[in-house]
């Protein structure tokens, strides 16, 4: 068995571990700093992966969050292709998949999620996939052609996609771009049910229908096929024939290495508002930790790229020396053929909706706003579709969880005065 000691350890090799990086060096430039990811490939952008990589507008190359001369320049090792094994807290040390024990002095666990796998009859047969991975969209590349090569034609080629999250509707959206027949297994009543309300959630529907895209409120019950995935079996009994499918049914957090330690756990690795564990010297950031946020005043999952990027300085910071504390408010987005989605705060907190703009299915027409109210009368979530120029007011009605008895009108008026709320 090898050892090796350093100041910081990095356990991840996503955005949230580069970002931890980037933000220690601010501070310190000299300290011993080592990355250890999964993933044969260095830190890359995930968001890409279901819509320009998977439609080939983008090469590996494009992903990359930093050049490979850049870990040098700044005295960071990379060491891909290993998985963290064992985490010895007592002790302060890490045991990788060789047997090599890495002790530190600050630990960063950055290990990211996993798609959430199907587990209904036929889950198991060949030719269906999940995307969270480089690998997993040229498996996806690979499908297609493979289909491709059975088929006179693309334009011959079925994909069913499980699942109407964000995901799911990307998916569709890019596999419609590339002259796939697409079928969406949305599982509600329509997509984005998690996030959405009514209204934008039905608005996507239509719009997806309006490019060709096939959209089942129905819940996949069962998958068949001789020998591979070629059809998908709702609950109400309704049969979806395909090529192959994608099942797009959430993430889960990777927690395995927490195993045998006293650290704090649900869902996911649990958070100060500072990126700690109840470790002392041992944080946790990106899609494997619930941060306290104290806006909400509730440990939240943000799975999402803004997050990875947030957290992961926050903790580089505070790795550091530096005495950082979360005030953000989570945001993410969404491209979808034409149109962009953004949406800022908490779904969980929302208790009516109030929209603002119009919601055609036309995406050169659509322009609005869906406010998410909570129980107590403040604002909880935005949702902007097509909407532009006013992200930072938007942003700053959820920051100040501003109150809306009274206001309600100049919620849904689109000339009501936004700024004016926050005075």
């Amino acid at each position: 068995m090898s050892n090796l000691h350093v100041r910081y350890l990095l356990v991840g090799g996503g955005l949230a571990s580069i970002s931890a990086a980037e933000a220690i060096r601010l501070r310190d430039r000299e300290g011993e700093l080592l990355i250890v990811g999964q993933e044969i490939n260095r830190p890359y952008h995930r968001p890409p992966l279901s819509k320009q990589f998977l439609r080939r507008e983008q090469s590996h190359d494009d992903l990359f969050t930093h050049p490979s001369s850049w870990y040098e320049e700044h005295r960071v090792r990379l060491r891909s292709g290993r998985r963290a094994a064992q985490l010895d807290v007592a002790r302060r040390a890490v045991t990788l998949d060789n047997a090599e024990e890495v002790s530190f002095d600050q630990l960063l666990l950055a290990t990211g999620a996993h798609a959430r796998h199907l587990h209904i009859p036929g889950s198991d047969l060949p030719n269906l996939y999940y995307l969270r991975t480089i690998e997993d969209a040229e498996r996806l590349h690979h499908a297609i052609e493979q289909a491709e090569r059975s088929k006179r034609s693309r334009g011959d080629v079925t994909v069913a996609i499980i699942g109407g999250g964000v995901l799911g509707v990307e998916l569709a959206a890019s596999f419609k771009q590339v002259g796939l027949k697409v079928e969406l297994i949305a599982g509600a009543e329509h997509p984005w049910p998690k996030f959405a309300g009514e209204t934008t959630g039905r608005f996507v529907g239509k719009y997806l229908e309006s490019k060709g895209i096939a959209v089942h409120a129905g819940r996949a019950a069962r998958l068949e096929g001789d020998g591979r995935v070629q059809r998908i079996v709702l609950a109400d009994g309704t049969a979806i024939g395909c090529d192959f499918a994608v099942a797009a049914s959430g993430a889960m957090a990777n927690k395995d290495l927490l195993r045998g330690t006293s650290i704090a756990a649900e869902k996911a690795i649990l958070v100060d508002a500072r990126c700690r564990t109840n470790a002392p010297g041992i944080y946790a950031a990106g899609d494997c930790a619930a941060i306290l946020d104290p806006l909400f005043g509730k440990h939240r999952i943000l799975d999402h790229w803004d997050n990875a990027v947030v957290s992961g300085k926050l903790a580089g910071t505070n790795m550091a020396g530096g005495d950082a504390v979360y005030d953000a408010v989570n945001t993410f987005f969404s491209d979808v053929f034409e149109w962009t989605m953004n949406a800022w705060g908490e779904a969980r907190f929302v208790d009516r909706r109030i929209v603002r703009g119009g919601a055609q299915s036309s995406a050169e027409k659509a322009d609005f706003v869906e406010f998410g109210i909570g129980s107590d009368g403040r604002i909880a979530q935005v949702i902007a579709v097509n909407h532009s120029g006013e992200d930072e007011i938007l942003r700053a009605l959820v920051k100040g969880r501003v109150g809306t008895e009274g206001k309600e009108e100049v919620l849904r008026e689109p000339g009501g005065d936004l700024r004016g709320l926050l005075e």
